[in-house]
């Protein structure tokens, strides 16, 4: 990001886009790109940190990639469990939705400490997060039209983030090996989505659910693999 005479230059960050765009400098601001149309969150970095407009970009894609995997996996629930999922109600559906965003996050943050640099680690979570809000409000806004209220999904987002951090503190091994840690940290996932579901202990939803999460390391990895800039990860585990 460049500051000229008192606006900063910013791309879009959504990969199929990256337009520049000029902007009011040091504002925290929802940004509408024109080609593309997405709106974005724009926030100033405190003075001496910095994200690389590759990770910028690479975490508006990851945002994509957490939201339609929460997607697919309830969708693969609901059809790998017709009856016991048949009086689903949108309540429910809707926390058990954010269960997967909750364990993708966690996911993401772990996969993270494997590709970016020390120096950039915490501002590109805050940008995934601030991705997949930015993200489900634009879908959200074209559905519900003028006058839609973005806060509500905002605190609810961020709420859920960091309390998904707190759940699985407990849980160390490394994300990407294949070990009895990272299988009970999957079933303690799956047993989450069971219990938010109202099915506690159902092993169809324990383990489709598990799976799903298990399935995701691999695409988070292969998209944060593909990044150019690398540096030393902030931490010797994930």
């Amino acid at each position: 990001m460049e500051s000229v005479n008192g606006t900063d230059i910013v791309s879009c960050p959504n990969a199929q886009c990256g337009q520049q765009l000029r902007i009011p400098a040091g504002e925290v601001l929802m940004v509408t790109c024109p080609s593309c149309q997405a709106s974005f969150t724009h926030r100033p970095l405190p003075q001496g940190k910095r994200l690389s407009q590759e990770f910028r970009t690479k975490s508006w894609t990851l945002g994509e990639l957490m939201i339609a995997i929460s997607r697919e996996s309830m969708t693969l629930l609901k059809r790998q469990a017709p009856n016991a999922l048949g009086a689903l109600d949108r309540k429910q559906e809707w926390e058990a939705f954010i269960d997967f965003l909750k364990v993708l996050f966690n996911i993401a943050d772990r996969v993270a400490t494997l590709y970016i640099p020390v120096s950039e680690y915490l501002q590109f979570l805050d940008a995934v997060e601030d991705a997949v809000i930015d993200q489900m409000n634009n879908a959200f806004r074209k559905q519900a039209g003028p006058g839609y209220d973005e806060t509500p999904l905002k605190v609810s987002i961020a709420a859920a983030f960091e309390t998904a951090q707190t759940f699985y503190l407990s849980h160390r091994f490394m994300i990407t090996d294949d070990s009895p840690d990272r299988d009970r940290y999957l079933k303690a996932f799956g047993e989450a989505v069971a219990n938010t579901l109202g099915l506690k202990g159902n092993k169809m939803i324990v383990t489709t659910a598990s799976m799903c999460a298990g399935s995701s390391i691999a695409a988070i990895k292969a998209l944060l693999e593909s990044i150019e800039e690398r540096g030393p990860s902030p931490s010797g585990s994930a």
